[in-house]
C-alpha cells in the first residue's frame, strides 16, 4: 500500500501524544508529497487512496460514533484529506489518550481511530495499530 503525504501542520507545535497519531499516518500512508498541502485547517497529510484504506472498519465502534458514545473530542483536530479518484473524504484522528471521548470505554490502547462522516447515522470508525515510537 503506498500512499502519498503532505504535512501542513508544523511538527515542532505538537505534543507526544500528537507525534505518536502522527507517526502511525505515517507508518500506515508511507511517503510525503507536497501537492495539495494545506487544504483544510488541522489537516496533516492527503492521500490518492481511498478513505476506507486508512484501517480496519469497526463496526461497534461505528455504531456508537452514530449514537454519538464514541467520538472525537473536538472534531477534525487532526485529520487525513483523501483526494484520490475514489473515497475522497476526510478522516478525524483520535486515540485512547488525546482526543477521543469515549465514555463507555471502547478504546484500546496501541490504537489509532480515524473518524469518517462523525456526527451524521452514517458515521464510521477505522482502527490502525500505533506505532512503537522511541522516546530519548
Amino acid at each position: 500500500m503506498t500512499f502519498e503525504l503532505t504535512p501542513s501542520v508544523p511538527i515542532k507545535a505538537m505534543s507526544k501524544i500528537t507525534h505518536l497519531v502522527l507517526a502511525l499516518t505515517l507508518v500506515v500512508f508511507s511517503s510525503a508529497s507536497t501537492e495539495a498541502g494545506g487544504r483544510v485547517k488541522g489537516q496533516y497529510a492527503t492521500s490518492k487512496k481511498p478513505y476506507w484504506d486508512v484501517g480496519r472498519m469497526d463496526k461497534k465502534l461505528s455504531g456508537a460514533c452514530q449514537r454519538g458514545e464514541f467520538r472525537q473530542r473536538k472534531y477534525v483536530t487532526l485529520s487525513v484529506g483523501f483526494i484520490g479518484k475514489q473515497g475522497r473524504g476526510m478522516t478525524g484522528i483520535a486515540n485512547k489518550n488525546w482526543n477521543l471521548i469515549d465514555p463507555k470505554g471502547l478504546a484500546k490502547a496501541g490504537f489509532t481511530y480515524h473518524f469518517y462522516n462523525q456526527g451524521y447515522s452514517n458515521c464510521k470508525v477505522f482502527v490502525a495499530k500505533s506505532p512503537v515510537v522511541k522516546t530519548r
